[in-house]
């Protein structure tokens, strides 16, 4: 694990998965070691050591299609922030993209914002992360659509391929919903709450039944992250006993534009895959 540049930024493997694990579960993420497996698979990740068997700091990449890449998982132990390591490894992270032509994307925490704005990105979409809890008994049949015409349809709402992320979820809980023909959801579980998102539909009534049917089934804590146009399903969230929990705001430096669809995402899949 030879060093990559004068900030002592190296690339981890999959043995560096249970320090990576560590990482997000200090910073109270609800990442689980499936969702860092996709990093280490279908990306590439970045790390800090402050001793040689000791991760201090980590940021991922993972590529999308031919022109996007995503930025997440920027993390830093508590008691090595402040020495630069996140900007330093966020700045390497920009290097690796730009180099490949690609677009970079990420979801912004507030306290965020501000560093990446120093870097170039600027804001497109603004997005709620709603916290509730699954009612845990399942009140109709939920319909299974076809995997792959629910992935595509997911892939043109995003902008880009990334079949491989919504083929993992789909594994880990095959119960990828439909209202009808326009709307679809995916959900997955985490270390703190079930996530359930992307959602992608036509328009927000649809929807909102898929998310209903998903609270009727899941049993335990339930995050949706919403976008805040959204503000339809956002009432109904709130009756349903749901809170705000935190924003998020996408960001990109970049000059790839989305294509317009019948289909927009409603839900993201959550912060670290967008």
């Amino acid at each position: 694990m030879a060093p990559i540049d004068a900030f002592n930024i190296v690339q981890l493997s999959e043995k560096d998965i249970e320090q990576a694990c560590l990482l997000s579960s200090q910073a109270g993420w609800n990442q689980t070691e499936q969702d860092w497996e996709l990093f280490f698979r279908h990306g590439i990740v970045f790390g800090v050591f402050a001793a040689p068997e000791q991760l201090a700091a980590s940021a991922a990449i993972i590529p999308y299609g031919d022109d996007i890449a995503w930025i997440s998982m920027v993390l830093t132990k508590a008691e090595w922030r402040g020495r630069g390591f996140g900007t330093g490894l966020l700045k390497h992270c920009l290097q690796w993209i730009e180099a490949r032509n690609r677009t970079a994307f990420l979801d912004a925490t507030p306290a965020g914002e501000p560093i990446y704005r120093a870097l170039g990105f600027v804001p497109s979409l603004k997005i709620t992360r709603w916290q509730g809890s699954g009612k845990g008994s399942l009140s109709e049949t939920l319909a299974q659509p076809t995997s792959h015409n629910v992935i595509n349809q997911a892939n043109h709402a995003f902008g880009a391929d990334r079949s491989f992320v919504l083929e993992n979820f789909n594994k880990r809980y095959p119960v990828v919903t439909s209202a009808n023909t326009s709307t679809t959801c995916f959900v997955r579980d985490g270390r703190l709450a079930w996530q359930i998102g992307p959602v992608i539909g036509r328009d927000e009534s649809e929807a909102l039944k898929c998310i209903e049917a998903l609270t009727e089934q899941l049993s335990g804590a339930v995050f949706i992250d919403l976008l805040d146009d959204c503000v339809n399903i956002a009432q109904r969230l709130e009756q349903l006993g749901f809170t705000k929990q935190r924003p998020f705001l996408r960001m990109q430096k970049g000059s790839h534009q989305s294509q317009q669809t019948q289909y927009q995402t409603l839900a993201i899949a959550g912060p670290e895959f967008g």
